[in-house]
């Protein structure tokens, strides 16, 4: 997110359903550490769900790197005690008509409605500064995920299947492909 936009987009609270406070925040290059310690807290069963992305150290420099970016927006979740509770972003290749999304939620922060104000705010953003259509893609099995992004507004456009990821033990799987157009 360009740092005009940062500025433009500020952070905000959010209350949580157990009534706690999080700061819904812009990642900052800073954030490398912090996001390298949120990911090393997912547990190894869930982490087929944020796939293809990996989920360690280096992936959350280069994300942290890329935290100016024109074409992407990180939004983090930031606790009282300064650790990241969550995060969720988009990101589109130059000129694109299409953005695609992903979010990330420590597991004690899940049924606390965080996904749910992280993306709020990014579809408020997004509504200002595009791309005009967001995409994901989100396992069968993901049955809370389907239900917020439904909620939200996405459309499964399509049922296809995940790939095997050998490495990491992962078994192909059925998924959605979903869209939302950002009405401004």
């Amino acid at each position: 997110m360009l740092p005009s936009d940062q500025t433009r987009f500020p952070a905000i609270e959010a209350v949580l359903k157990n009534d706690e406070t999080v700061n819904l925040r812009p990642l900052t290059t800073a954030d490398g550490e912090a996001l390298a310690e949120f990911y090393a807290n997912i547990p190894r069963e869930a982490i087929r769900f944020y796939g293809p992305y990996p989920l360690d150290r280096e992936h959350a420099l280069l994300n942290a790197s890329r935290a100016d970016s024109p074409t992407e927006v990180v939004l983090a979740a930031e606790t009282s005690e300064s650790r990241i509770a969550g995060y969720a972003w988009y990101r589109w290749n130059e000129g694109a008509p299409t953005s695609v999304f992903g979010i990330c939620i420590r597991p004690a922060y899940q049924e606390q409605r965080l996904g749910r104000a992280l993306m709020t705010r990014l579809l408020a953003i997004a509504r200002e500064i595009g791309p005009p259509v967001m995409s994901l893609t989100v396992q069968l099995a993901n049955t809370r995920a389907v239900t917020l992004y439904t909620s939200m507004g996405f459309t499964p456009l399509r049922e296809q299947t995940r790939q095997a990821d050998p490495t990491r033990g992962f078994a192909e799987e059925p998924e959605y492909y979903m869209e939302l157009k950002i009405e401004r």
